[in-house]
């Protein structure tokens, strides 16, 4: 596939937002070094990073490292926790409707009791179905403390999102059963590769999060150079103004982007990030 990489040489993005899964990371999960030199560059250049993922906080220190952490501003769980950082100011916070995450996860333990959920919290904190495996399939940040908490004890904490793992089983039915009982405050996510749900509050999405945050930089949509692959990346993808899609992304993602860079195994994201450092030298 040919590349429709982004010109910067007359004009420029003002901040970067990157997604991780599938678009930063490789395809073992792992941040490479050249990609890693790259983000670096552009917070050096002046640009302001978000990270904007639906992974929560706690796993990220071993998937991009605390140095990549400590120059971003997180947007995390699908935009339903954000906080500002490395220059912008801000907190951001969306909690599901409770009566929807219950409802949610007597649905799944009734119909699909061998998946694993999570019940999010803050991003340390959660609720699970099943114990079996959670510091491999949920909390492996080995500098964080694991914080389990019971179900109902969750539900008291504002929690944010549910996310489901198929456990490499057909989960489309339970999408459609998820949406015909959940009420319009919520809505269901898949994932175009694997088999995962993320179940969030309707009002919570990537850009909404991304804009709030660069609010106190002054910032608008318009001027954001993002990067993304998957369903959970389309709002960012349709609405920053400089949206790239990563050549594995899923044909929605690419139909919405305004250009497009190789895939995240052949470092589609380092690829433009330096294009645009270099066109500010």
């Amino acid at each position: 596939m040919s590349l429709n990489l982004p010109d910067f040489l007359h004009d420029q993005p003002k901040a970067i937002a990157l997604d991780l899964d599938d678009t930063t990371l490789d395809s073992n999960c792992r941040l490479n070094a050249r990609t890693h030199s790259a983000i670096e560059a552009a917070y050096d250049a002046g640009f302001p990073i978000i990270i904007a993922t639906s992974r929560p906080e706690r796993v990220l220190p071993i998937l991009i490292g605390e140095d990549v952490l400590e120059i971003s501003s997180l947007v995390q769980m699908n935009g339903t926790i954000a906080t500002g950082k490395a220059g912008l100011h801000g907190k951001f916070h969306t909690a599901i409707n409770i009566e929807d995450a219950k409802n949610c996860w007597t649905t799944v333990e009734k119909y699909n009791p061998q998946v694993h959920m999570t019940l999010e919290i803050d991003g340390t904190m959660f609720a699970v179905n099943h114990k079996e495996d959670v510091d491999e399939l949920w909390a492996f940040n080995d500098n964080t403390p694991t914080m389990i908490v019971p179900f109902e004890s969750a539900l008291d904490l504002n929690p944010v999102k549910i996310s489901i793992n198929g456990m490499n089983t057909d989960i489309e039915l339970l999408k459609l059963r998820l949406e015909s009982r959940l009420s319009k405050e919520t809505r269901v996510l898949k994932s175009g590769r694997v088999q995962f749900l993320n179940v969030v509050p309707a009002r919570a999405n990537k850009s909404v999060a991304i804009a709030d945050l660069l609010t106190s930089a002054h910032i608008t949509l318009d001027e954001v150079l993002s990067f993304g692959d998957d369903y959970v990346d389309i709002e960012m993808i349709k609405e920053c103004g400089w949206s790239v899609a990563v050549a594995n992304a899923i044909p929605e993602v690419k139909s919405l982007a305004k250009f497009n860079t190789a895939s995240n195994d052949a470092n589609g994201v380092a690829i433009v990030l330096e294009r645009l450092v270099a066109s500010t030298k």
